[in-house]
């Protein structure tokens, strides 16, 4: 049977992503200011799906604007692919709640917006934009607009239109939040194969237990308000996952090993 510990070192030399000592604060309307940060400590390795868990409030947004370049921590350090993050880039893919698709474009002129922007179009990257959208499931959508898509369907294009731009790291905002329970089981099973396919490194936030089981290498559990590292698990299910595997003691184990330290006192 596996067991959840407390989860193993990552060799800081090959980390993908690297946060040291990372605070964050922000100014109130009455110009007092609210620490959201203090001190977070992470290493991911390349290739990892990490999961960021924690109670509202306590920072897993800031962690990921931080790190997707969006903005910047008041003090700290914070590396992705051993370069000091400046801003957004390329190298980071972000998938937000809500898809930001671009509704005057069809799925497959969302899909190629960065190569284009960027000038990168070409035939190779024409080809490539075809074999992703037959990877979502999307062929047959390639000229809708995303108002004619269904909201799974609107997630898997954002995906596509991510994942033409061969980003190292994906960075993931609680993306399965606000979707039915039908449609978010279905796209955590369509994320487990794509990681399983392409082992991309992933930051995913969540304040969903099951889900960061069911999806994470490792668990990042953060505290209350100011969020800080308050412990790193090792979730210990074999890979590759599916749904059933909800339904197994040892998930359950895992999940209940995994609140009980979210929900202890700080």
């Amino acid at each position: 049977m596996s067991t959840l510990t407390a989860a193993p070192l990552v060799d800081t030399e090959a980390s993908a992503v690297r946060v040291r000592d990372v605070s964050k604060s922000f100014r109130t309307r009455r110009r007092s200011h609210r620490a959201a940060l203090e001190g977070v400590d992470l290493d991911i390795a390349p290739g990892e799906f990490l999961c960021l868990l924690g109670p509202s409030g306590c920072g897993k947004s800031t962690l990921l604007n931080i790190l997707a370049g969006f903005d910047f921590p008041d003090s700290g350090e914070v590396l992705v692919g051993g370069h000091r993050v400046t801003g957004p880039g390329p190298d980071r893919g972000v998938l937000f709640q809500t898809p930001r698709l671009f509704p005057w474009l069809t799925t497959w002129q969302n899909v190629l917006y960065g190569p284009r922007a960027r000038g990168l179009l070409t035939p190779a990257l024409r080809d490539e934009a075809a074999g992703l959208l037959e990877t979502v499931g999307l062929s047959d959508a390639r000229d809708a607009y995303p108002h004619e898509l269904s909201g799974g369907m609107r997630h898997r294009a954002a995906f596509a239109r991510v994942l033409i731009n061969h980003p190292g790291v994906l960075l993931m905002d609680e993306p399965f939040g606000a979707l039915d329970a039908i449609t978010r089981a279905n796209l955590q099973r369509f994320l487990l194969s794509l990681w399983q396919e392409r082992r991309t490194t992933i930051v995913f936030v969540t304040h969903d237990v099951e889900e960061a089981t069911l999806l994470g290498d490792r668990v990042a559990v953060l505290s209350g308000s100011p969020g800080r590292t308050k412990s790193i698990l090792d979730v210990g299910l074999p890979r590759p996952r599916t749904y059933d595997d909800t339904e197994t003691l040892e998930f359950v184990t895992a999940k209940r090993r995994i609140r009980e330290v979210l929900e202890a006192a700080p």
